[in-house]
């Protein structure tokens, strides 16, 4: 596997305490939407027992000039020397991989399932689908606790009025006066709400292990055939 030497060159804000790095991306590197790569320290300041490497959805969308990771704030060594990475320095990348990624048949929808940060792969899978003239029904259920810490809320919902094959059901834990969408946890009776398909579609679900662990048997409940579900966890670390 290829190992790249990436250049910082932006970071912001998506959400609280989540932020996005965008890196330089080497001449000719190519990736298919939901893969993923290895991140490795350069010399850090400190290390703890989870190591200097962490694996890391792309974010960013292979049209995209640069790569993309998004992360939450988490107490360990690698998360406090990633953060505090200042624009020019570099980390090595070993990558791509993973076949966390969209089916071909695109007669068959789609039905991402993200709890969280596990929105990683399918913002990179919506925005390059949505970027290319695919007559694809994209379905994403997106759980968290609040507004302020769900990653790009505001720009799913204006794809989903801008493209009529993308339907976007956020849903808050905890919601705030503000919001009028769904409430509570994504189960069962939620993506029989609005999924039409589901004994034709397949199912991705990326989040924690927990929840990825519980919407899998969800959806092995509602008599979904395992070869239509994938799954991708993101352990909090």
């Amino acid at each position: 596997m290829p190992i790249y030497t990436l250049k910082l060159i932006d970071r912001y804000d998506a959400a609280q305490d989540t932020p996005v790095f965008i890196f330089e991306k080497p001449a000719g590197f190519t990736y298919k939407p939901g893969q993923y790569g290895g991140f490795t320290l350069i010399n850090p300041a400190e290390t703890d027992a989870g190591g200097i490497t962490r694996r890391f959805s792309l974010l960013s969308s292979p049209d995209d000039a640069h790569l993309a990771i998004v992360t939450r704030v988490q107490n360990s060594a690698f998360k406090r020397v990633l953060n505090s990475l200042l624009l020019g320095n570099t980390i090595k990348f070993a990558g791509p991989s993973g076949n966390f990624t969209l089916h071909d048949d695109v007669t068959v929808p789609a039905v991402f399932i993200a709890g969280g940060i596990g929105i990683a792969p399918f913002y990179s899978m919506i925005r390059y689908h949505l970027a290319h003239p695919i007559p694809q029904k994209l379905y994403l259920f997106y759980g968290n606790q609040h507004i302020g810490c769900a990653p790009f809320l505001q720009e799913l919902l204006r794809l989903q009025h801008e493209h009529p094959l993308f339907h976007f059901i956020p849903t808050m834990d905890r919601a705030d006066p503000t919001w009028s969408g769904e409430t509570g946890f994504i189960d069962n009776h939620l993506i029989k709400k609005y999924v039409e398909e589901i004994d034709e579609a397949n199912f991705y679900v990326c989040g924690s292990p927990v929840m990825v662990t519980a919407l899998q048997e969800t959806l092995l409940e509602m008599d979904i055939d395992e070869a239509r579900i994938k799954v991708e966890d993101f352990p909090g670390y």
